[in-house]
């Protein structure tokens, strides 16, 4: 979807999670703006900023070997669309910062070149309870 809807922006954040768990680093090259910031807080206060070649590197090195159908749970709790500007807020568990970790999303779209770009991502770690 190219339009500057809810439903677009929905559909972009499954394009996200299916290429991410896959590592499918070229459909990830156009969904990651080229100036993309990734701040991800670690349960124990340590801050990784990384640009986009260093992220899409740990996105790689993480989900290598993996089977991507294990790593698809999320929850939405928001998602929002202003004008060329998007946000959503999930919840995912997947195997960044350890093997069972549950990470909280704020993800920044811009709708830029007709179609929506991740230009931040903030992410809090933390261990996943049920898996625990």
């Amino acid at each position: 979807m190219t339009e500057k809807t809810k439903e677009a922006l929905h559909s972009k954040v499954q394009d996200l999670m299916k290429y991410g768990t896959s590592a499918n680093m070229e459909e990830l090259d156009k969904i990651y703006h080229n100036d993309i910031v990734v701040m991800d807080l670690s349960i124990d206060g340590r801050l990784v900023t990384l640009e986009k070649q260093g992220f899409m590197a740990m996105i790689k090195e993480s989900f290598k070997d993996k089977i991507p159908e294990d790593y698809m749970w999320s929850k939405i709790h928001s998602l929002t669309v202003n004008g060329e500007r998007g946000h959503v807020l999930i919840s995912r568990k997947i195997p960044v910062g350890g093997p069972k970790m549950l990470i909280d999303l704020s993800i920044d779209f811009v709708f830029e070149d007709g179609r929506w770009q991740v230009t931040r991502e903030v992410n809090f770690s933390r261990p996943d309870a049920e898996a625990a």
